[in-house]
Formats: structure tokens, sequence, C-alpha cells
């Protein structure tokens, strides 16, 4: 049996992150901590033995995945659009206490929505949650399809990490936050994904 690794990372700091305003799909790049943390991730990777780099198509996703690229050779990095991050609508831009004061939501509860997808799923202009978590699984398996007995890199978003974790967890402990250049370990047997490690 060929077994197909992906190594799902998210990208490196940008200037929201750091201010706590959420981005979706705005494209915002990586500020200089980004660039460096980028550099640190392939740093942690120079021994894994990735063959293929895939990337969302936001700037700070493709950045990272560049720098990376660079630092331990791989073929390329190939550019997926379904990896990009959950579009926030009206919301990108806006911080969690924003967004829960317009919600009429208690302050001290905005909280929940940086980990609740469904809070704002009613919202015409966000990007429903099944639909995001659909196209994000429809691309990892077209990379693991293409690339069989390989070990490839995907680096995309904390959405895209929430999306695969809360998809193959048990629900009890599911990560649902993940640090800048965190990544999570999947492998795939020919017929399904499966988490392996973190």
């Amino acid at each position: 049996m060929h077994y197909t690794e992906i190594l799902v990372a998210r990208h490196g700091e940008t200037d929201w992150n750091n201010s706590g305003k959420w981005q979706g799909d705005s494209d915002i790049p990586l500020n200089a901590k980004g660039m460096e943390q980028a550099r640190e991730l392939a740093g942690r990777l120079l021994k894994e033995d990735i063959r293929y780099i895939y990337s969302s198509d936001l700037s700070r996703a493709r950045t990272t995945a560049e720098i990376v690229r660079k630092i331990i050779s791989s073929y390329g990095v190939y550019e997926e659009k379904g990896l990009r991050e959950r579009s926030l609508g009206k919301f990108e831009g806006w911080s969690a206490e924003q967004v829960a004061r317009y919600m009429g939501i208690p302050e001290e509860e905005a909280y929940r929505l940086e980990t609740d997808e469904l809070m704002i799923d009613t919202f015409p202009t966000v990007e429903r949650w099944a639909d995001f978590v659909n196209r994000v699984w429809e691309s990892l398996n077209d990379i693991a399809d293409k690339h069989t007995g390989s070990k490839c890199l995907v680096v995309a978003h904390g959405g895209v990490l929430r999306a695969i974790t809360m998809k193959l967890g048990n629900g009890e402990g599911t990560r649902l936050n993940f640090e800048n250049t965190e990544f999570v370990r999947l492998s795939f047997d020919g017929e399904r994904i499966s988490l392996i490690g973190e």
C-alpha cells in the first residue's frame, strides 16, 4: 500500500493577525515576523523529504510556501484556489468584538465567534461553512490522488486547519485554534484521509 502524506500548515503572521482583525479571503501580505516564521517552518521541514508544495492563492500563504520552497528545494509551488480561507464577507477587517457588537452578542462572549463557525453562517455575504469545508476537502483529495506515495506540503489558513480537524476529529478535544506556521499531518491510503499527528 502506497500512502500519500500531506502536511497542512498555516501561513506566517500578517499585520491583521497581529491586530486581531478577521482576514477571510482578503489578500493581506505577510509582515516581517511572518517571513521569519516561514523560514523557521522550512527549518522544521528540512528532514521531511517533501516533494510537492501546494498553496492557497492568497499572498500570505503563497509567500510562506515560496520561502519554504527555496530552503527545502522542492519541485515548486502549485496554487490551489480551493485552499483559500473562508470568505467572511462584510466582516473582513473587523475584530471579533466588533462582530459581536454588530450581532448583538455580549462582548465578553466574542471569543465564541473565533471557533463557532456557524454563528455567522446565515449572513448573506459570508461563505457557508459547509460549502467551505467541501471545497477544502475536494482540494485535499485531488492533491492526494495526484501524488500517491509522496509527501506533500499544503500552506493554507487557520480556517482550513479547523475544517480538517473538525471533519476528522472525534469532536472531543478537537483543535480549533492554530498559531501561524503550525501544521497537522494527514495520511491518504487511496480511499480516505486520516489525521495522524500535529
